[in-house]
């Protein structure tokens, strides 16, 4: 299963890659909305993980734009901005989960596999 994660911080891109890739998915990351647009376009991830606060591009516009391109995508959004009006909305456009930081690689990957399950 291939995955998409987005993210400013090249840290956790790199320990959540590490983690995932560990568990057997296939990742490619991207440092920012515009960088994952174009990885949605080129490699049609099954499953994209992105952050709301995203540069370049916002979550929620960011959310749209993936289910227009690819909206066989389940996305999972996780943020510390923990809004009720930002989880609908996220929710609104497409999202199928929504994961408050800090941001537990092992709590993602039940998330990952209880959506594999959903979704198939």
């Amino acid at each position: 299963m291939k995955i998409l994660l987005c993210d400013k911080e090249p840290i956790l891109l790199k320990l959540l890659s590490k983690e995932l890739t560990a568990n057997g998915y296939e990742v490619i990351t991207a440092e920012n909305g515009y960088k994952g647009m174009e990885l949605v376009r080129d490699n049609h991830p099954e499953i994209v993980i992105t952050n709301l606060l995203l540069p370049l591009v916002n979550g929620l516009e960011y959310i749209s734009l993936i289910m227009r391109e690819n909206p066989s995508s389940s996305v999972i959004v996780y943020s510390d901005v923990l809004s009720e009006n930002m989880m609908e909305q996220a929710y609104r456009l497409g999202a199928k989960d929504y994961i408050s930081k800090p941001l537990d690689p092992e709590r993602l990957i039940l998330r990952i596999k209880r959506l594999s399950v959903y979704d198939n």
